[in-house]
């Protein structure tokens, strides 16, 4: 009849594997139950406005807006094209714009404001300010949805003394 041998493993070895299989779990198995977002800009990629979910005081005669953010340097290049309806016809106007998020001012290529400031309040959420002429005239919270899907960009502002405000709800292609 043959013994048959066990193989005796110390209790470090053990432990040592059990550390190792548990730490490879938690960095490499992680994105499988849940995408981690850390680290990451949600804010980046091309958002098209959902009209119907929008609202703008006063009225506006916005009938499409896209927003494309590309990463750049700790903070973002915007790009904003807007398509409104004007008379007899359709007027479209772009603005653009490459901030880094440390609140400070840089020149916006827009008809309405001069400069922007932006920075980042948490891993969803944004906030844009816009002068003119160094006067903070406008101020734009951009929240991004827990599953990066919807952007909410929630704008207060007043310029020539006409106040305005706007719940923009866009969709991220």
């Amino acid at each position: 009849m043959k013994t048959k041998r066990t193989r005796y493993i110390p209790p470090f070895r053990s432990l040592a594997l059990a550390v190792s299989v548990l730490t490879a779990f938690c960095l490499v198995g992680r994105p499988a139950f849940g995408q981690s977002q850390q680290g990451k800009d949600l804010l980046i990629g091309v958002w098209e406005l959902d009209l119907s979910k929008s609202d703008f005081t006063p009225e506006a005669a916005i009938r499409v807006r896209t927003m494309v953010f590309s990463p750049s340097d700790n903070g973002v290049a915007c790009k904003i094209t807007t398509i409104t309806e004007r008379g007899n016809g359709r007027v479209t106007t772009d603005s653009a714009y490459t901030a880094r998020y440390d609140n400070r001012d840089v020149p916006i290529d827009s008809p309405s404001l001069d400069t922007v400031a932006l920075r980042k309040i948490d891993a969803n959420t944004y906030e844009r300010i816009g002068k003119i002429r160094g006067k903070a005239v406008e101020t734009a919270t951009m929240k991004v949805s827990m599953d990066g899907k919807i952007l909410i960009v929630t704008t207060t502002g007043s310029i020539d003394g006409q106040d305005y405000s706007s719940t923009q709800e866009f969709v991220r292609q």
